[in-house]
């Protein structure tokens, strides 16, 4: 394996996930959206162990490189170290003696997360990780796991999450805890550049730019009066699929050769193309990354996102179109270790961005239940990254069901709007599994909206009957071709003598109807061909 290079003061690069979250923060000092990470929710018939379980939350801590890593500001750049200070033991706070200890544990989290991004978001010269362990009864106890994202990503989270639960069944059951599997850091950041450096980065890079040349038309993305800066406020939708509806969704997927995830990328997908109306449909999506032992093992940041681009048809069935979304992930996990936030640079194109943002879906499907000594805990991410205009968040239920969530800056929209998008959303995914195609199925709650967007103005003036209008262009051009049927074709003269006298050539008149009223001897309506567009 390639060595990291370490100075002699024991500084390393950073990787070039870090770097691009590294720039990203640096773009938006003041935004608190880089703070991730989840509570993990403890709950079983037999009281939960305060000690151990902060004991186990430490210990972990300590295991965790990244958790432990202090970044610094050079001449050569941004680098970062490990600090091997002891690790202190989480904080504790006692809620149970209030009137609704749910009630006071969410807003002491809500309260954790506000402090936590204030904090970590200077980046330099402190730690960037936190913990609370939350008591609300004997039997439910929380904790988080709060870090700016430079540390910390979902994988991580469900690694720390699953070896917490590991040392503190260890401890409640007085046995020794199972070897810690975590990778060195170091060679995580090792692996990182001898990607960087081989050919197949070259290959990646390739590809990618290939594959969005030219750029496809992305369209507006939210209000530009109100784009700039991270937002103060934001609004959130959310809905639950219940386990019914999930266990449909699976069967349907099944039955088509794809996994769930895939179709339920394929119905996001759909809306997008519902709600644009585009049929080249371009979102972001989140890859996990981690090809090699280095990065399965070591908790970092290492999460990539990359615009998946599929063509989307109103004829569309969930199944063909699940394939094809199928199709384009592999295709993207074969390349995937290319960083999304280098393809703008790369591209070179104005607006281009835009593929990486406003619109993409975030699929959690890691198993965020996890056993402690008996007792159940649950991850529930608190705390998700910057909000998109569209972007789709989707968690698993502990009861088998998912959580489909829109967080979007509130500038430029209002909650009516947002939970519409969700229940279109919710109408779409309904109808695709029942088998309708995408354009046949009323988006519920949106028709006046979509009504609004799709319909065209009149056009300007009085409108005229067929008879007058050809006669204006037999009069402006009688020779010029004006219908076209197959092989046939009348010029505007010919049109006008039809329209007004019913005369058969080249088409016959319709029975006796009225003298404007023919019918082809083709298949399908005649084209016409406006003067002022010939």
């Amino acid at each position: 394996m390639t060595t990291a290079r370490v100075s002699s003061d024991g500084l390393l690069p950073l990787t070039s996930a870090q770097l691009g979250i590294w720039n990203a923060q640096r773009l938006e000092p003041d935004s608190p959206y880089y703070l991730v990470g989840d509570v993990v929710e403890i709950s079983g018939a037999q009281p939960v162990d305060v000690d151990a379980l902060v004991e186990a939350v430490r210990a972990t801590t300590e295991e965790a490189e990244s958790l432990r890593l202090r970044f610094h500001d050079t001449p050569d750049g941004p680098r970062q170290t490990i600090s091997h200070e002891p690790v202190p033991p989480p904080r504790v706070a006692d809620v149970s003696g209030e009137a609704d200890p749910a009630a006071a544990a969410h807003a002491l989290v809500d309260a954790e997360r506000a402090r936590a991004a204030e904090e970590c978001r200077g980046m330099v010269d402190r730690p960037l990780y936190t913990r609370t362990v939350i008591r609300l009864s004997e039997r439910e106890v929380w904790y988080t796991q709060l870090g700016h994202h430079l540390v910390f990503d979902g994988y991580t989270a469900a690694m720390l999450a699953r070896r917490t639960a590991a040392r503190y069944t260890a401890l409640v059951r007085g046995a020794e805890a199972p070897p810690c599997t975590f990778g060195r850091f170091a060679d995580l950041v090792a692996a990182d550049r001898a990607y960087r450096d081989g050919d197949r980065f070259a290959e990646d890079r390739a590809y990618w730019v290939e594959r969005f040349t030219p750029l496809p038309d992305l369209g507006p993305l939210g209000d530009p009066d109100t784009a700039a800066g991270p937002p103060e406020r934001t609004l959130t939708a959310r809905a639950a699929v219940t386990s019914d509806e999930a266990a449909r969704l699976r069967a349907f997927a099944d039955r088509e050769g794809v996994s769930w995830g895939e179709a339920l990328i394929a119905c996001y997908a759909a809306y997008l193309h519902r709600a644009l109306g585009r049929t080249d449909v371009v979102f972001a999506l989140p890859l996990m990354c981690r090809t090699g032992s280095a990065e399965l093992r070591t908790p970092a940041m290492a999460v990539n996102v990359l615009p998946l681009r599929v063509a989307v048809h109103p004829g569309d069935g969930l199944g063909e179109l699940s394939r094809r979304v199928a199709s384009a992930m592999r295709e993207m996990r074969d390349h995937q270790r290319y960083r999304g936030e280098d393809l703008p640079r790369d591209l070179g194109a104005p607006g281009a961005g835009a593929l990486l943002h406003g619109r993409g879906i975030n699929l959690k499907a890691f198993d965020l239940a996890i056993d402690f000594a008996g007792a159940t805990g649950v991850m529930r991410n608190v705390a998700g990254g910057p909000p998109e205009d569209m972007g789709l968040s989707v968690l698993p239920t502990r009861d088998g069901g998912l959580l489909l969530g829109f967080e979007v800056d509130a500038r430029g929209t209002d909650q009516a709007a947002v939970d519409a998008r969700l229940s279109g959303l919710r109408a779409l995914l309904a109808g695709l599994v029942d088998g309708r195609p995408v354009g046949r199925i009323a988006l519920a709650g949106d028709t006046d909206r979509l009504l609004a967007d799709w319909s065209p103005p009149a056009l300007p003036g009085t409108p005229v009957d067929v008879p007058t209008a050809f006669d204006a262009m037999a009069a402006a051009d009688p020779g010029r071709t004006a219908l076209v049927c197959g092989a046939d074709r009348l010029s505007a003269g010919e049109a006008s003598r039809t329209a007004c006298t019913g005369s058969p050539a080249p088409c016959a008149p319709a029975g006796s109807g009225p003298a404007t009223s023919w019918r082809w001897p083709c298949r399908g309506p005649p084209t016409w061909w406006p003067p002022s567009s010939r």
